[in-house]
Parts: structure tokens; sequence; C-alpha cells
């Protein structure tokens, strides 16, 4: 398989420092005549799924990602997104497993757009953990995303608590824009903001729906490629850079409270229901620091 991109690389990279068996990697697609490199092989997936508590396997199946079964796509069939060495599903599986009362696929409704998927959940006596886990993604370019026009309005709102927020957006088609998001003038580029707020928004509801009082945790989980000696050199520096801007971009916005209050404010307003915004932390982490913080 050529390695041919960055996310492949990382892939690749992660594959290697588990296994050099190459019996456990290669997913074969019959009806394409292919094999992926940079994903486990049909014997190991099967071998995976097997062992994963029945409860865990529920909660993957009925989660939006799809991440268990194989997917057509525009070029064929894929093989299943959790058998990639890169899959985000795949790390917060790996990670999480063992914490006790840990859930996968938390769906909650945001009320003005798509369902918010958090990739885990956890309660902690008066606290709600939720956790975002990235691992391939940020090395995808997330500027100029298509954006459904029903978003607008939270943008706007948040843009008018923070003027250092702003998005530009250019016509996709009649429902979708291209937007484009930035904070104090700097492009975001690799931190998928978007998806951010769509969380912020379900939480947000879900809080004020259900009357709920608990303190928040907010979790994001980045996979640290800097420990791993073996990415292939044509995009050992591309990747590293990516990371670090990823963690720079965030860094801008700080600890992320203000931006989950101005969410909180526009669903109060969206909701109409009246409530002090409960205690919120945001937390980044990486797969070294994650289970420290359930303790």
């Amino acid at each position: 398989m050529e390695i041919d991109t960055k996310e492949k690389a990382l892939d690749i990279a992660i594959r290697d420092s588990e296994t050099s068996n190459a019996s456990e990697y290669g997913y074969f697609i019959p009806e394409s005549n292919r094999t992926y490199d940079n994903y486990m092989s049909n014997r190991t997936w099967e071998s995976f799924l097997e062992k994963m508590p029945k409860l865990y396997r529920r909660q993957f199946e009925d989660g939006d990602g799809g991440e268990l079964k194989e997917k057509r796509g525009r070029y064929g069939l894929y093989p299943p997104k959790m058998a990639s060495y890169g899959s985000s599903s795949r790390l917060i599986f790996n990670i999480s497993k063992d914490i006790p009362g840990f859930c996968f696929e938390k769906q909650l409704p945001t009320r003005i757009g798509h369902v918010a998927n958090l990739d885990g959940y956890l309660q902690k006596g008066d606290t709600d953990i939720f956790v975002e886990a990235k691992c391939r993604e940020i090395y995808s370019i997330h500027e100029k995303k298509i954006i459904s026009k029903v978003y607008r309005e939270v943008y706007k709102s948040i843009n008018e608590k923070e003027k250092n927020f702003s998005v530009d957006e250019s016509e996709y088609d009649t429902t979708q824009s291209y937007i484009t998001f930035k904070y104090k003038g700097t492009v975001i580029k690799h931190f998928d903001i978007k998806q951010l707020i769509c969380h912020f928004l379900g939480i947000a509801a879900d809080y004020l729906e259900n009357h709920k009082r608990k303190k928040i945790k907010f979790i994001y989980l980045i996979y640290n490629p800097n420990e791993i000696p073996t990415i292939k050199e044509k995009y050992k520096e591309g990747i590293r850079l990516d990371y670090k801007t990823t963690i720079q971009e965030m860094a801008l916005f700080k600890d992320m409270g203000w931006l989950f209050n101005a969410v909180w404010e526009f669903q109060k307003t969206k909701i109409d229901k009246e409530a002090e915004a409960p205690a919120f932390e945001f937390i980044l982490t990486d797969q070294d620091g994650y289970k420290e913080l359930f303790k």
C-alpha cells in the first residue's frame, strides 16, 4: 500500500509500534481485490469484535459513526472505521474499556441541527464527564467546512458575546455554506471547533431540558504522535507540526469555559428555559495523561 498522506503514515506508525506480525494487519476487500495495510486484518478485526463486551459493541452499533461495519464510499467498499490503527474510536475504546461505568457513543440532540455524538461519557458522583477523542482527524484541514445554514444563528450569538470569535461564510448551496472559523484573526485549520460547538449545544440542551444540576468535565483527548519513532520520514515533521498547531489553535480559546457559557446562553433563549450554567471544566490531554483524569 502506498503511504501518500499524513493520516496513512500515522496509521502505519501506530501499527508498527504495536505489532511486527504481518498476519495481524491488512484488511482485504474482495469486491475491489484491495488490501488496506493501515487496518487490522480481517481475522484480527473479527477477534477484536469477539472480545469486545456486548454492551460496548451495542453502544458502537447504535451510534451514528458506523464504526463497526464496512462502508460504501465514493470509490467502493471500505473497511470498518474502527479497524484502522489510527481510528479515534479504537483509541478511546482501548484506553477507556476498563473504566467502570464508561459509555461509548453518547448521543445528545442539539435542537437546532444534527445530534451531537460524544465519543465517551461517564457519570461520576456529582459530575458528568464527556470525552471527545481525536487521532488521525487533526491531520485534515477543517478550514472552509461545508456546514448547514441552521448553525448561522448560534455562530452569530457567540460572536456577539466574544468579538474575537468570527466566521467567514460563502454560499455552497441553498441549505449549506462554506465556513471558515477564526479567533483573534487566526484561521482555525486543524481544531474542529464546529464539532465542539455542536457537542456544547447538545450538552446544554440536555441540562436545560432535564433540569440537571451536575458539574461538567469535558475531556478533549488528542493522540500524541511525538513518542512514536517509526513515522515515515517524509511525513514525520508534518505530523508533528500539525499536532503542535492543533494544540496552539486550541490554546487561543483558553479554557473553553467562555465558549460553553456562550452556547448555554444561546440554548436558554432557544429552549426558553432560565437556569444558571453548571460548573464547567475543560481538559486537554493525550493518551498518557488520560486515565489519571478518572481517578
